[in-house]
């Protein structure tokens, strides 16, 4: 007479799809801890007070062109570190203004807060017009 075994069941529990979320979250909060820390620090103006109308010490305008001015100077893109480091040079303060138009690309704006930022400019403040 033979006897009969139940057949057991495995009570093991899969891992790989345990692994798979935990890959999943690792990946996602690596990524997202990235993004946390800015890359340049901004001084941003607000626009709900009225500002003192102080001038600027050093005031880049970006047109929609792309056409460069440092004050009322129009410069070439490869010349504004070299004259953005002459200008701070000369000034107890080291802030520079960035004003641009709404239809300038943004690759002018970025360069000309890079060159700011290699000529040892210690603030750089974002201007705009009131609406």
């Amino acid at each position: 007479m033979q006897i009969s075994r139940q057949k057991r069941t495995s009570l093991r529990m899969e891992m790989s799809p345990l692994i798979d979320c935990i890959f999943q979250l690792l990946i996602f909060f690596m990524l997202s801890s990235t993004f946390l820390t800015p890359a340049i620090k901004l001084t941003l103006p607000t626009a709900t007070a009225e500002a003192s109308q102080q001038s600027p010490e050093l005031l880049i305008t970006l047109d929609a062109t792309g056409k460069i001015y440092v004050n009322t100077e129009q410069v070439a893109i490869s010349e504004l570190s070299r004259m953005l480091q002459q200008r701070l040079a000369t000034l107890e303060k080291k802030v520079v203004t960035i004003r641009g138009d709404k239809a300038m690309q943004y690759e002018h704006f970025v360069t000309a807060l890079d060159a700011a930022k290699r000529a040892g400019a210690v603030h750089v403040n974002i201007s705009h017009d009131r609406e």
